[in-house]
């Protein structure tokens, strides 16, 4: 009798520390346009605005890693909100661009985070959706909205208890990198502030 109960506390602890979640902080990083890469620069006509995160993850929280049976075995959260890393990225695709200005700009440039998430069950997913909008600086004017999505995806080795965070967090910036370097390319906003 002791044995079982003995027993079922060890199945229970088993079954408790293996599908225990554990909270994880990464650093998600933008890397501006190397020389090689061709980008098109313009004049600092653009001040960066309000970017507001409104998704169904609230501050850093970004994803989760799931074991073989769905549960999440490790959450990861972001080392900053995820409205502030998204506006230091569009700070600095603005700037390698010559495009960002710190006063007297003729435009303002806001952002809704509608969609940045991270998985990761057999594969590592992550999509970024991101609407921007751009407002001529004096009226207020939206003269520009647009939505910009990317997902990525990476098969990894590692699956499960054994998952990298760092790996899915480079998955993570890598969409959110895609999204705003496109934002910033667009030809339509290019257009707009020529």
């Amino acid at each position: 009798m002791i044995k079982s109960f003995q027993r079922l506390g060890i199945i229970i602890g088993a079954i408790t520390l293996l599908s225990s979640c554990q909270t994880y902080k990464v650093s998600l990083t933008y890397n501006p346009p190397s020389l090689s890469q061709r980008i098109i620069k313009g004049e600092p006509l653009i001040k960066l605005d309000k970017i507001n995160d409104v998704r169904n993850l609230k501050g850093a929280e970004i994803g989760s890693i799931k074991n073989e049976f769905g549960i999440p075995i490790k959450s990861i959260y972001a080392k900053q909100p995820v409205s502030e890393i998204t506006k230091t990225a569009f700070s600095h695709a603005l700037k390698s661009r010559n495009l960002l200005s710190e006063k007297d700009a003729k435009y303002l440039l806001q952002a809704d985070i509608l969609q940045f998430e991270c998985t990761q069950f057999s594969a590592q997913n992550a999509e970024c959706r991101i609407r921007v909008h751009l407002y001529q600086a004096k009226t207020g004017r939206l003269i520009f909205s647009q939505y910009y999505y990317s997902t990525k995806t990476k098969v990894s080795p590692n699956v499960s208890y054994w998952s990298k965070v760092d790996e899915i967090a480079s998955v993570a910036s890598e969409a959110l990198q895609d999204v705003v370097d496109r934002a910033v390319d667009d030809n339509r906003i290019r257009q707009i502030i020529k």
